[in-house]
């Protein structure tokens, strides 16, 4: 039981709604990882203060003024990256360390792996694994080799040391080379066999650099870092291949006792890269997009178009919408940029609710169109995103003015214009807000 309150009380965080639940510096809803209370700018403070208290009552907005007095700096900004509920709910948990905030055994897994090792293990988790957990998925490759290098990034390959610890009568040792343990990082870039591949292969290596006793260190370098890459998501270099031969020739070796040379093992995930692009270059656009309605054929015309733009690291997000006509012609359009959300789908959120505020106006009925497919399954189950439950809310009491509510999904490909108002938006390092009816000649046009 012990146990599991640590794993708890390491992924829940309080969602804040009305904050008459949450004390301000006791309970755990700072959205941090993990998620941990607030920090006092000055040790004379009430111990009892909810985070009510930092809530203007009339504007249901944050206080500005009182999180200065009270809160340390570096938590105003990701407090008011949290929405407020405009009723007076309950407050709820939800769980961190999953996209929609419900707890999974997955999830729970990986936080008792990962953050809840000896001490002794300390340095293996820093420096934080996610960002590579979240580019993995963007990696051009087949989503069997992303599956592997994201399981290898996050420690939960079936090498010998994984094994042992999980009390499997097995031996310690490197089936390859024999080495007196086997961890993820040796299995790929430290064992000779591997070694000698990743030196045979057109990937720069060199001492000190790559490869390095370092799952982060070596997938950073394979990520970003090698040959000064602008576009990651298009480096057309092998190493996902190679990286997938790598493990496949390991346990050849293991299960089977047969050796593969590195050289031959190159040449065949080259080929095999090669092939993989060759297939996708010729590969015709189909017709159709997916919407909720099902498989059917959509134009732009008569939708309302939503994106937004976030990143980790700006000072604001940045939203847009374009509102088309029946023959595709621009009718309005807007963009502006907020103080950054807690995280990208929040962001995603605020940019269909104000298009759904503006669009009252104009429309009792209105199509509204994403690239995002998780905002459509937000709407679709509300429940089951209890990490966005306030700003559901928001939008669900919106949908009510609505006679005829739908959106439908759409490649970013046909959102180029939204794109760019959002990203836009979000790059000014002063507030923005821009109504009109035409493309401005500050935006950049789509190629």
């Amino acid at each position: 039981m012990t146990a599991a309150r640590k794993l708890l009380l390491l992924g829940i965080r309080s969602k804040v709604h009305s904050g008459y639940e949450t004390n301000v510096w006791e309970d755990l809803w700072i959205p941090s990882s993990p998620a941990r209370s607030a920090r006092a700018r000055a040790p004379a403070v009430n111990p009892k203060m909810t985070v009510s208290s930092l809530i203007n009552p009339a504007t249901k907005e944050w206080d500005v003024r009182l999180l200065e007095q009270y809160t340390a700096q570096e938590d105003i900004l990701l407090i008011l990256s949290l929405a407020i509920s405009p009723t007076h709910r309950r407050d709820i948990f939800c769980w961190s360390y999953t996209k929609n905030g419900q707890y999974t055994v997955k999830s729970g897994y990986w936080v008792a792996t990962n953050l809840m090792r000896d001490e002794e293990d300390a340095e293996v988790l820093q420096p934080s694994i996610t960002k590579l957990q979240a580019f993995v998925w963007k990696v051009k490759a087949p989503q069997k080799i992303c599956h592997l290098i994201w399981q290898l990034i996050s420690g939960q390959v079936a090498v010998t040391r994984n094994l042992v610890r999980r009390n499997m009568r097995c031996d310690n040792y490197c089936p390859r080379c024999g080495a007196p343990e086997e961890t993820f990082t040796h299995a790929i870039f430290e064992c000779p066999p591997a070694l000698q591949a990743w030196e045979l292969s057109s990937t720069p290596s060199s001492p000190d650099i790559f490869p390095v006793p370092s799952i982060y260190a070596n997938m950073d370098y394979l990520f970003w870092r090698k040959n000064g890459i602008l576009e990651p998501e298009e480096d057309r270099d092998p190493y996902p291949w190679i990286i997938w031969y790598i493990w496949k020739a390991r346990n050849d070796k293991l299960f089977r006792g047969i050796d593969r040379d590195p050289l031959e093992l190159v040449r065949y995930a080259e080929s095999e890269c090669q092939a993989w692009y060759n297939t996708r270059d010729t590969e015709p656009v189909p017709p159709q997009v997916q919407t909720t309605e099902g498989t059917q054929a959509l134009s732009l015309g008569d939708f309302c178009m939503v994106d937004d733009s976030w990143t980790s690291t700006a000072q604001f997000s940045g939203l847009g919408w374009v509102w088309k006509d029946t023959m595709g012609k621009i009718q309005h359009m807007e963009t502006r940029n907020l103080q950054r959300r807690e995280t990208a789908l929040h962001s995603e959120l605020e940019a269909l609710q104000w298009a759904m505020e503006s669009m009252i106006q104009h429309l009792s009925y209105q199509r509204f169109g994403t690239h995002c497919k998780d905002l459509i399954a937000m709407l679709e189950q509300p429940q089951d995103w209890p990490n966005f439950s306030t700003e559901l809310e928001i939008i669900q009491t919106l949908r009510l003015c609505f006679s005829d509510f739908k959106i439908s999904y759409f490649p970013r490909m046909q959102n180029e214009i939204v794109d760019s108002l959002a990203k836009n938006a979000r790059s000014f390092h002063r507030s923005l807000c821009f109504i009109g009816c035409s493309i401005p000649v500050w935006l950049p046009r789509p190629p």
